[in-house]
């Protein structure tokens, strides 16, 4: 039945009985003003993020993002009401405004399809975004500020000395606007320490602690240290430095190439390989091409199974449907890192890759426990410096061996992302607290909860490829004389192999990792085979082996 308007006029279709034309007018501007607030608010973001980005802002920038999901969320509800309010005053009478319903309307679903709902989607990738790239760094240190290395209390106290002598940060440093900063020093530690530069000064802030437990010990002789430092050394999260050479189109929050491939996984990898290098990157060892084996006349124990693929089809993430855009990351991981040998250029490629494949929930978990840095742990007691180690008494690692530790790190870590073993339902949420948890209580438990621990605390497997590059590099020798590769005197065995926390720490790196990770970890550091003496889980202590190889020269030729 139709019914007539405030004029007289005969309307046909669902109408709203409100009386008094000024809560018609009250609802209509209510919706005005829901509109025209919303769209002044959501300019000024978009101004500052625009900034952001124009002045190099990029960990305020990447801060801003991970709330994404939550302003288009406010912003589509937001709009959502003022859609619902003007809809009221139409069903009221105020048919004047049709064209004001269909742009609100537009605009709403606008703000819901497009922004609101990617940016839910999205919000993993962000916050993994966020931790592959201001997670902890290595950064090169002079070796004469060793002493003034130390835990977070030794940090502050460095950052508080000398007040006179400022330090400048650099604009991604910044942590932008905010209205709860989180505690933690802002300076960068190479600053820190410059300003210690005259020796008097230095000796008066050494550290207590002698043995400088945030500093790699990685065999080398130079003038230079590798830092490790972050939040556990007292310094709030910045972005890496190396986000500077970044292709821009890698840094949007739905990241993309420039042939508009799907870039997260090189953001994720480009973000984690400016942190974690050290010193000497052009020396890691990573051999995915059979290169360095070929040349030494080694060949592998499936020779026509591609190291690559036994990386995808043994994976945990298998069948890693990713590996179809191997040969485009190599392009693009060649352009960001050419002047780089093959192996890091490999290793940089796989682990872009894996990264593309593993589900976020795994890879949020890698990322808490540090597991894409060299862990520091193993170093520390390898050279004696370890948590109640460093009696004179008690066997270290010689030079070469720690260097072999640094030089395997990468293959460790593409070993570790790829065969992650984890519980079928992990916990909500694994803080880095739990790392810390009592050891003596863990061992204490049934098998099963202990599984269970080591499942929700992996560890990367750094010392069990230390062992294969060591048998490695002298399973074969050159012989100068002959100008020829032959049969080498195999690698005897570590003074400190057989200390307890050696077979304690073997187990527990390979009870983190799913089956058939052994042999493509043997191939990428220059073995035939995975020798079956360090499968800690099955030799009861671990034993050693003894590799040695004769030359195929039909591999050499």
């Amino acid at each position: 039945m139709a019914a007539q308007d405030d004029d007289g006029a005969t309307t046909a279709g669902p109408q709203l009985k409100i009386a008094s034309g000024t809560g018609r007018v009250a609802l209509l501007w209510t919706s005005i003003s829901l509109a025209v607030f919303t769209s002044l608010v959501q300019g000024l973001i978009t101004t500052v993020i625009q900034i952001s980005e124009d002045q190099g802002l990029w960990t305020f920038r990447f801060r801003l993002a991970r709330y994404e999901h939550i302003w288009w969320t406010v912003v589509s509800s937001v709009l959502s009401v003022s859609f619902v309010l003007i809809i009221l005053t139409f069903l009221a009478g105020n048919t004047q405004d049709s064209l004001g319903v269909l742009a609100l309307s537009t605009a709403t679903t606008i703000a819901i399809v497009r922004y609101a709902v990617p940016a839910w989607r999205n919000r993993a990738f962000i916050e993994n975004r966020w931790r592959a790239w201001t997670g902890p760094s290595r950064t090169s240190i002079k070796a004469s500020s060793r002493a003034l290395c130390g835990d977070a209390a030794q940090w502050k106290r460095l950052s508080q000395a000398i007040p006179e002598r400022k330090i400048v940060s650099a604009p991604s440093d910044d942590w932008g606007l905010s209205l709860f900063p989180p505690p933690g020093l802002w300076e960068d530690p190479t600053a820190l320490l410059d300003k210690f530069a005259d020796q008097q000064d230095a000796s008066k802030y050494a550290a207590p602690d002698a043995h400088a437990r945030c500093v790699y010990d990685d065999g080398t002789t130079t003038g230079n240290l590798s830092l490790q430092w972050g939040e556990a050394q007292g310094f709030r999260r910045r972005v890496s430095r190396a986000i500077h050479a970044m292709p821009k189109g890698l840094l949007a929050s739905r990241p993309l190439t420039v042939d508009e491939y799907n870039g997260e996984g090189l953001t994720l990898a480009l973000g984690i390989l400016g942190r974690n290098k050290g010193l000497r990157p052009h020396t890691l060892v990573f051999d995915a091409s059979d290169a360095w084996k070929t040349r030494r006349g080694i060949g592998r124990s499936q020779p026509h199974t591609r190291v690559q693929h036994a990386l995808e089809s043994g994976s945990a993430w298998a069948p890693r449907p990713s590996k179809v855009m191997r040969s485009y990351y190599a392009h693009a991981v060649d352009g960001q890192f050419g002047t780089l040998p093959d192996a890091f250029r490999d290793a940089a490629t796989e682990l872009a890759l894996v990264l593309l494949d593993v589900p976020p929930r795994p890879l949020r978990l890698w990322l808490e426990r540090g597991l894409e840095q060299q862990d520091l742990d193993v170093n520390l007691c390898m050279s004696g410096r370890g948590r109640g180690g460093g009696s004179s008494s008690r066997a270290v690692a010689a030079s070469e061996q720690l260097n072999q530790l640094y030089r395997a790190s990468y293959a460790s870590m593409v070993v570790s992302l790829n065969y992650l073993l984890l519980l079928q339902q992990p916990p909500a949420t694994t803080t880095a607290a739990d790392a810390d948890a009592d050891t003596k209580q863990q061992q204490q438990q049934s098998p099963h909860h202990q599984q269970q621990y080591l499942l929700l605390h992996p560890v990367r497997p750094d010392l069990t490829c230390f062992a294969l590059l060591h048998l490695a590099e002298q399973s074969v020798r050159l012989d100068e004389k002959a100008g020829e590769w032959v049969a080498g005197p195999g690698a005897p065995m570590p003074a400190w192999w057989g200390d307890a926390w050696v077979h304690a720490r073997l187990r527990r790196e390979q009870a983190c990792l799913k089956a058939g990770w052994k042999d493509p970890a043997a191939w990428l550091l220059g073995l035939k085979s995975f020798p079956p003496e360090l499968d800690a889980l099955e030799c009861q202590p671990a034993a050693w082996p003894r590799v040695v190889y004769e030359p195929e020269r039909g591999l050499i030729e």
